[in-house]
């Protein structure tokens, strides 16, 4: 059965409830925001974690095609809560701040969003202990790596 929802980005939007990823505990700063659709924006690195409930987005990047030395592990936690089972079925984004212009756009690598194909579950994983920023720079004229060089003024506030 197709479902179809107004978005102001996309329009009308339609979708089949199999495709909903569900968030139980919400996304931090939006604990009511539980349903979500995956949108990839044609011809761009871009997809779009659409709400459900509102007109509520984020734009997404996969930061493994950006950085080539970023990396993490699932605490157990994350592995029970959405249920994992197989590495294949995972799949990680990071939050995106597009700006104006686009070259100046950033990157939350602090909080990936993690998903479950095989159940469809999801949450934002903010990870601890990290030199990672949340305002990492998408496109850079230098190389394409993760600064690692201690916490950034950016990650202290």
């Amino acid at each position: 059965m197709i479902l179809k929802m107004e978005s102001d980005l996309f329009g009308t939007l339609e979708y089949e409830a199999t495709e909903v990823y569900t968030f139980e505990q919400g996304i931090p700063g939006f604990p009511n925001e539980r349903e979500f659709l995956l949108v990839q924006v044609q011809d761009s690195p871009f997809t779009v974690l659409h709400s459900l409930q509102g007109d509520l987005y984020f734009f997404l990047i996969d930061p493994f095609r950006f950085f080539a030395d970023y990396e993490f592990a699932l605490p157990d936690y994350v592995l029970d809560q959405l249920e994992i089972k197989n590495r294949e079925n995972v799949l990680s984004y990071s939050i995106v701040v597009l700006r104006d212009p686009l070259h100046d756009s950033t990157v939350n690598l602090v909080a990936p969003i993690v998903l479950n194909t095989a159940n469809r579950k999801g949450m934002q994983l903010v990870l601890e202990k990290t030199n990672y920023s949340v305002r990492q720079p998408i496109f850079s004229d230098k190389e394409t790596t993760v600064s690692r060089q201690g916490q950034t003024a950016e990650q202290g506030r």
